[in-house]
């Protein structure tokens, strides 16, 4: 893949893009209740989490989505495949089981996903970065709180200034791990527009000051490379050495079917605890 899009070159530019209506309003409904019935299998399967100590009141699950039957074709969409595909300027995506999703309201704050997250301050800034995140919100977040805000540019910079996605239900968002994003903004019902950036503060904005969620907050995230020293630094030095990432990955059990989804989306699934597939999987 060697033609540089439009939308790739404003990733490039911006450390994130908006793709406008990729699925239908019935795609999203459908996927709504797909997500609520994945996790009643994993409630039972007793894989289902919240985060103690926190402000979180969002539920999640272990296993990655390519381990979910009623979840892995939205992560192997090839309209989602296409667009990481398209951003990294790859026909072969790497997959190594960084992807989940959530029920409710989760953390917020800015941060960066990638693992030297102060700017220019080791490996990470040193070459092009290969590493994207993709969201895929299934409710409304032009109009109401809840969704993505992101600090353009700071991908390649200290910082900068914050805006709001405005998603809508349909949209996809992908971004880079070193940008600077906060998850489950708030906004405020007479300046919608102007984001709040101190993290304490946006948590104590009183209810009758801020716009509500439009439903109960579905979001599913899954991470795509391209080929580089840094997929396989993020892998030996994130993924396998965090206690959450690791009991995340060893939830995930891919049998031949999830392979071979896989496989005919030119996608490269790296399993990174095989002595747990089910029956015996080593690929």
């Amino acid at each position: 893949m060697s033609t540089v899009t439009v939308l790739a070159q404003q990733f490039e530019t911006n450390g994130y893009v908006l793709k406008k209506a990729v699925f239908s309003a019935d795609e999203i409904q459908s996927f709504r209740k797909r997500v609520y019935e994945q996790y009643k299998l994993d409630e039972a399967a007793g894989l289902t989490f919240q985060l103690t100590n926190t402000t979180s009141k969002a539920s999640y699950a272990k296993g990655c989505l390519l381990s979910k039957k009623l979840l892995r074709d939205i992560l192997l969409d090839t309209r989602i495949v296409q667009l990481a595909g398209e951003i990294l300027g790859t026909d072969k995506l790497i997959y190594f089981g960084d992807s989940s999703y959530q029920i409710g309201t989760g953390l917020r704050g800015f941060h960066r996903d990638c693992i030297d997250r102060a700017y220019n301050s080791g490996p990470d800034w040193e070459s092009k970065y290969t590493l994207i995140r993709l969201g895929l919100y299934l409710q409304d977040h032009s109009e109401y709180s809840g969704g993505l805000k992101v600090k353009p540019g700071t991908h390649e910079k200290a910082d900068g200034t914050s805006v709001f996605i405005n998603n809508k239900p349909g949209d996809l968002v992908a971004w880079s791990l070193k940008l600077q994003h906060s998850g489950n903004a708030v906004k405020l019902k007479w300046f919608p527009s102007i984001c709040i950036d101190n993290q304490g503060i946006e948590k104590r904005i009183p209810a009758f000051l801020k716009k509500e969620e439009e439903q109960e907050r579905i979001s599913l995230f899954m991470t795509f490379a391209a080929e580089s020293h840094h997929v396989e630094r993020y892998i030996q030095e994130y993924e396998l050495k965090r206690a959450d990432t690791i009991a995340h990955l060893q939830a995930s059990h891919y049998d031949e079917t999830a392979l071979q989804l896989a496989k005919s989306k030119q996608v490269d699934v790296r399993v990174l605890f095989p002595e747990v597939q089910l029956g015996g999987h080593t690929h």
